[in-house]
């Protein structure tokens, strides 16, 4: 194949591409015009939790961190959401700030210390810190700080004020669009950070990090940088739950929650921003209607995902893209 040919087939790659987002994008708009009233706001549940497992495909598709910590900045959303909202009576555009606002702030010196850590040792100290957490707010001792801000449910309908007006989420359109909207918002801002100069310096890192040391990059501050960044996505997952779901839990600190997250990014696509929300969707799904007949649906599913790693590394979504490219050669 020369050069000519190579690039179109490249450009016909990234048509193909492009036109599958757009279907999708279109495919999402339209979605809830066709499915009942519960199912508008299980919808928009699948989009908060795929940008939960987005946060973690960033830290560990982009920076190479097999991060146990994501459930703790997502909980940091939930609790800076509540705080805001119950105690600095903000509203929900001060409340989603204040969310993502805690979630970086918590991130500053927890990822100070997991991120001179490598390897498996990286991976021990999110678990350290994560269980620290869940411990030390679980105990009690410190209801100054979580206090009825983490575990509560809401006692008032949210509104979005929007100038001479507000949307209420009394309404599920209002919750599936105002949710869409901002994981729309979230997902064109990792895009961006992921195709920067920044990106394509921290994938050097993740491929080879002595080389990438050896030509000058700031290993630990590159992979520090990457780390935070993450947990701001985490962060708005977490208030976007508090909104959509009216309700928020102490067991979101879990580490166990991050679990979840890499199982639906490995299993959609870790390597890529739309693969972890296929793999959330998938796994809801599934869940929800495949459970009816089998009692202990995790061990299905614990199948299923020895089954992608095996025969699709790259994941469910990595595998349509490769079948679409190889169309696009033929």
């Amino acid at each position: 194949m020369n050069l000519t040919q190579e690039k179109d087939r490249q450009a016909r790659a990234r048509a193909s591409a492009g036109a599958g987002y757009l279907l999708l994008a279109g495919g999402l708009i339209v979605l809830p015009w066709f499915i009942p009233n519960y199912q508008r706001v299980f919808a928009a549940e699948i989009l908060v939790w795929g940008l939960f497992a987005l946060s973690f495909a960033i830290v560990y598709g982009v920076g190479g961190m097999l991060s146990f910590a994501q459930a703790v900045f997502f909980g940091m959303g939930c609790w800076g959401f509540n705080f805001a909202t119950y105690y600095l009576q903000l509203n929900t555009w001060g409340a989603i700030a204040a969310a993502i606002l805690a979630a970086v702030l918590f991130a500053i010196p927890t990822g100070f210390l997991a991120t001179r850590a490598r390897q498996h040792h990286f991976l021990i100290v999110t678990v350290i810190i994560s269980v620290l957490v869940h411990t030390v707010l679980a105990s009690g001792h410190y209801r100054w700080v979580a206090g009825p801000y983490v575990t509560r449910a809401m006692t008032f309908v949210p509104e979005v004020p929007l100038g001479f007006t507000s949307l209420s989420f009394r309404s599920e359109f209002v919750s599936y669009y105002f949710t869409l909207a901002l994981v729309a918002l979230a997902v064109s801002a990792a895009w961006l950070i992921v195709n920067s100069p920044f990106g394509k310096a921290l994938r050097a890192v993740r491929d080879n990090e002595t080389r990438s040391s050896l030509i000058g990059l700031n290993v630990n501050r590159l992979r520090f940088l990457m780390f935070v960044a993450a947990t701001a996505f985490a962060g708005l997952a977490g208030a976007l739950y508090a909104l959509v779901a009216r309700y928020t839990d102490l067991e979101f600190f879990n580490w166990t929650y991050s679990g979840k997250a890499v199982v639906w990014a490995v299993v959609g696509g870790v390597h890529s921003l739309i693969g972890p929300f296929f793999g959330t969707a998938f796994y809801m799904i599934a869940s929800e209607y495949l459970s009816q007949y089998f009692e202990q649906f995790v061990v299905v599913f614990g199948v299923i995902l020895l089954i992608v790693i095996r025969y699709a590394p790259e994941g469910l979504w990595g595998l349509i893209v490769r079948q679409s490219v190889g169309r696009s050669r033929r």
